[in-house]
């Protein structure tokens, strides 16, 4: 029996093939490794059906053969009526590149055909899964009263779902081997799509089945799985749907032609693999983002929205969360009112208006942001010194906070996020010389120090208080990371030490809670949601970025590599196709550089850290993040409302919240909810870009001016 041995030129990987009777057996394995990381038969890894529901059926080979030339394996596998073959080769960073090609060779037309190959891997004990955007660690932090992807237990259960759901086309899974090796096995999609007679596209669908202690990776031809249910689509928040699509029909001669790439080896850290996932997807992919507008053009589109959401009445002043000229009945549905972080974003909104006035000299929006913290700092407080309310509603000078279990709370997440803003301001108040009201630094103190005591026992802060000041909830979570960064720049305008002492340590527990191996991933940030989420992790990033920008320890910059790497895998490395007739189709959406949400919201939107991922990559010298935060910035351009009627909206600058590249509420369009959080969020960027951009001139003139 001879064997047919590939072996990469770097990280000593080895591909071993060889025949059985009409068998062919692939072999997955590293020099020096007691085990292999995959060993099975190709009988028992292609899958092969007609008919609805699909079925999981194993397709016999009649017979087999294996040639070798170049570095090139072909297996050419007799089906009867279709042949399959594979190529194998590795490429120049030892990356396993693999072709597939499923071929009609019969006289008839096969109806209704799924077809795909199950890399099954014998993982003993606890693998953590990562589906990019779906699951994380199979999302442990998630309401289980809702629906999101999972794996579950027993026979059949998994989660497939359509390649274009996912930013990174690909499964990775890590689990520690006999020896306390952590080992990771990613396959990588190269996606492609089949153009169907109605000038539809139906792209291949990637996914894991988790049975007993084994569990495989799946890589199929289009069709689903939804917590171990055939052909079911995730169309909504927690809401499911049947789904027609997915088959195939094979016409003679017809032949199905997928790429995957493969890479496997060791972990130094547990449950850290999606950061190799993360550098090897933009070496796979080299994703190239759209950007429509330059800078300025998009700070004066972005402005002009900011000025249309300024009211100012005889009793209040500030920036509400829904405008009352669009047409959306947004603003009558809800009433006009400011929101203060989370979506209403008031206070920096306010921020950009003083950075734009200060700019330009012209202090219209010095005074309209120095207007919005004082309406804000007046009238917003509660009984608890310090803790505020969440929004104010201009019909009925009414303020107002959220709601838990039909009681009011305050968000931790929304009022970490508001003290942090007023902390901005004062800082760029003073940076410009401009008298900072000793008012602000008072009430600024007495927020700090109220957080001060408002940590749980578990050393975190809560998701939510009562309006006495009291926890509401003592669950794990991440939701209070914005208050531990509002403590670091409390810290910065006071010099108080002991408010970075308390958020140092706090940092140290939502790193050993969440970080340190990944079995609690960043969760339950957002207020609409309970479950893994971006809007988590990204908290995590800005405060280590913090921690290491301030302190320059180590620890916090390795911290803020792992969370940056964990936010990517929300980011679109790859444009998927849309079909003819959306909104996306005609107007070339491109989805390189778009965040998505969380595991139970599946739609791009434009809140990402780019800047302080841009300023981060500078500080370490990392190119790759100042590339891709750039990139995604650039990206975040599209969609925005540049003339009457574009987008959906009447208002120049707006732009909506959500935008569908997946089944998640309608694949090729946007939406038009648009919370003021999208404009400040574009804008608070672009303004420190821009500065950080002046002051780099500034610098180069000085350096020529000097020689």
């Amino acid at each position: 029996m001879k064997t047919y041995r590939l072996t990469s030129l770097v990280e000593q990987r080895i591909v071993d093939v060889w025949q059985s009777d009409q068998d062919v057996y692939v072999q997955l394995s590293c020099e020096g490794a007691t085990k292999p990381y995959f060993s099975n038969s190709l009988m028992h890894m292609a899958v092969y059906s007609q008919g609805r529901p699909w079925r999981a059926d194993r397709i016999p080979l009649q017979s087999s053969r294996i040639e070798e030339q170049d570095g090139l394996l072909r297996i050419e596998a007799d089906c009867g009526e279709l042949l399959l073959v594979l190529e194998l080769q590795f490429d120049a960073e030892g990356l396993l590149q693999m072709s597939t090609v499923w071929h009609n060779r019969s006289d008839r037309i096969l109806k209704d055909v799924a077809v795909g190959l199950e890399w099954e891997l014998a993982v003993h004990g606890k693998e953590n899964v990562t589906i990019p955007h779906m699951i994380y660690n199979n999302n442990p932090s998630a309401d289980p009263a809702r629906k999101v992807p999972r794996l579950g237990l027993g026979e059949d259960k998994g989660f497939i779902c359509e390649e274009h759901r996912l930013p990174i086309p690909c499964v990775n899974v890590e689990w520690k081997d006999d020896s306390a090796q952590q080992r990771f096995v990613t396959l990588f999609s190269l996606p492609s799509y089949v153009l169907q007679e109605n000038g539809t596209v139906q792209y291949g669908s990637l996914g894991a089945y988790k049975r007993d202690d084994r569990i495989s990776i799946a890589a199929m031809s289009g069709v689903l799985m939804f917590g171990g249910e055939k052909d079911i689509v995730y169309v909504s928040k927690s809401l499911t749907d049947t789904y027609a699509g997915g088959y195939l029909d094979f016409a003679p001669g017809f032949s199905l032609v997928k790429s995957y790439a493969l890479e496997w080896g060791t972990v130094q850290e547990p449950g850290r693999a999606f950061s190799q996932v993360v550098h090897r997807a933009i070496q796979l992919y080299d994703p190239d983002g759209a950007a429509p507008h330059s800078l300025e053009e998009l700070i004066t589109l972005k402005t002009k929205a900011m000025n249309d959401r300024w009211r100012e009445t005889a009793q209040s002043a500030g920036y509400v969360k829904f405008n009352d000229r669009n047409s959306f009945g947004l603003a009558s549905k809800h009433g006009l009112h400011y929101m203060y972080g989370w979506t209403g974003q008031c206070l920096k909104l306010a921020w950009c208006d003083a950075q734009i006035g200060f700019n330009s000299n012209e202090m219209d929006g010095v005074e309209r942001c120095r207007k919005a913290v004082d309406f804000y700092l007046a009238g917003s407080n509660t009984a608890v010194p310090g803790l505020r309310s969440s929004a104010y509603h201009l019909q009925d000078g009414r303020w107002e906070n959220f709601n838990r279990q039909q009681q009011p709370v305050i968000s931790s997440r929304a009022f970490g996020e508001t003290v942090s803003d007023l902390a901005d301001i004062i800082q760029l108040f003073k940076s410009h010389g401009e008298i900072v009201p000793d008012a602000w630094l008072v009430e600024l103190r007495l927020s700090a120090n109220f957080l001060m005591c408002a940590r749980l026992p578990s050393g975190i802060f809560p998701a939510t208080w009562r309006l006495d000041g009291n926890a509401a909830e003592t669950e794990i979570t991440a939701a209070g990371i914005p208050c531990l960064i509002s403590l670091l720049k409390s810290y910065q305008v006071t010099g108080e030490q002991v408010y970075l002492d308390v958020a140092t340590a706090s940092m140290k527990r939502y790193y050993e809670l969440h970080a340190e191996t990944f079995e609690r991933p960043f969760a339950r940030s957002t207020l609409d949601a309970q479950c893994e989420d971006k809007e988590a992790g990204m908290f995590f990033f800005i405060a280590a970025y913090e921690l290491f920008r301030l302190t320059g320890e180590s620890d916090y910059r390795v911290w803020a590599e792992i969370a940056a790497d964990w936010i990517l895998t929300y980011v679109y490395l790859w444009n998927p196709a849309y079909d003819p007739g959306t909104a996306f189709k005609e107007q070339n959406f491109n989805a390189v550089g778009w965040p998505g949400v969380s595991v139970q919201n599946h739609h791009l939107d434009v809140f990402f850290p780019t800047y302080e991922l841009w300023q981060f990559g500078l500080l370490i010298g990392n190119g790759t993040y100042v590339r891709l935060a750039r990139m995604i910035f650039d990206a975040l351009g599209q969609g925005i409302c540049t003339k009457a009627g574009e987008w959906g909206f009447t208002v120049v600058g707006e732009q909506a919240e959500g935008f569908f590249q997946s089944n998640f509420q309608g694949r090729g369009r946007s939406n038009t909810w648009n919370p003021s959080w999208i404009i400040s969020e574009v804008l608070h960027h672009a303004l420190r870009f821009r500065t950080a951009c002046m002051k780099e001139e500034e610098k180069s003139h000085g350096s020529i001016s000097s020689r």
